[in-house]
């Protein structure tokens, strides 16, 4: 379920992304040499990773293969600014193509998790937060909460049924609704995107930040305080899904109880 999860907010995520670099921005010469060498990179990032991992990362203090990917983002990341694109875009194209590769060295993937949330996050909501105005919030209390009411009732509109529909029992389907709704990461990235393009005032931006944390508190509270499914519930699901997909699996096999 955990998964499941997580996936479906990739999704979500990256449709967010990829709306945003569409829409905003600029169709010239920079965003076509952005496109072409993203498309290069990412055609040859598992090849050049698994080489630069299996030649250095076992003998190297350095950790040759952690600059690598670093450098990478950065780069791809600096095409995407130039050409008004987002930059966290070929971020997620990066750990897609790399997920494979990633998965058979797992120290490389708590090294880059540690350097990424001790020293990347904490600075980039310390910049999100510079921005947001406090006595613009207190006129607009009510349209927050307005669109905190909108924002969940959407989410609860378009995740329960499926949720349900998808053989899961009351509380786990409430459960999965309530994680669904938050959106901090990238509902921060989006405002932080209008506010910086003009597209957006300081105002708004207030209004929008807020909203989004609020929908990532009080969804959160409420999934973990009421809703939190025990680990054999979750497991249940997972078999049970299995079971209407017909896609069984030997752990399902030797979960069955056997006949006497």
């Amino acid at each position: 379920m955990g998964k499941m999860i997580l996936a479906a907010c990739f999704i979500t995520d990256f449709g967010t992304v990829l709306a945003l670099g569409g829409l905003f921005a600029n169709y010239n010469i920079w965003l076509l040499v952005f496109v072409v060498t993203m498309c290069v990179v990412l055609w040859f990032m598992p090849a050049w990773t698994k080489g630069i991992i299996n030649k250095f990362g076992a003998t190297r203090v350095s950790e040759p293969e952690v600059k690598f990917i670093f450098f990478i983002l950065f780069f791809l990341g600096g095409l995407a600014t130039t050409a008004k694109s987002e930059a966290v875009l070929p971020a997620y194209l990066i750990g897609l193509v790399v997920a494979g590769v990633f998965l058979r060295d797992k120290t490389l993937v708590h090294r880059m998790r540690s350097i990424a949330f001790a020293v990347f996050t904490p600075f980039y909501f310390i910049k999100a937060g510079l921005f947001v105005s406090l006595p613009a919030l207190w006129p607009a209390v009510a349209i927050v909460g307005g669109l905190l009411l909108l924002k969940m009732v959407t989410k609860i509109v378009g995740v329960w049924p499926l949720a349900r529909l998808h053989y899961m029992h009351h509380r786990e389907a409430t459960y999965t609704t309530l994680l669904m709704a938050t959106g901090l990461t990238f509902g921060t990235i989006s405002a932080l995107f209008g506010f910086q393009n003009k597209i957006i005032d300081q105002r708004q931006y207030t209004i929008l930040v807020t909203v989004v944390i609020l929908s990532a508190f009080v969804p959160t509270l409420f999934a973990q305080k009421f809703f939190q499914p025990t680990k054999g519930a979750m497991h249940a699901w997972g078999r049970r899904y299995r079971q209407r997909l017909g896609v069984l699996s030997v752990e399902d096999s030797e979960d069955e109880p056997k006949a006497d």
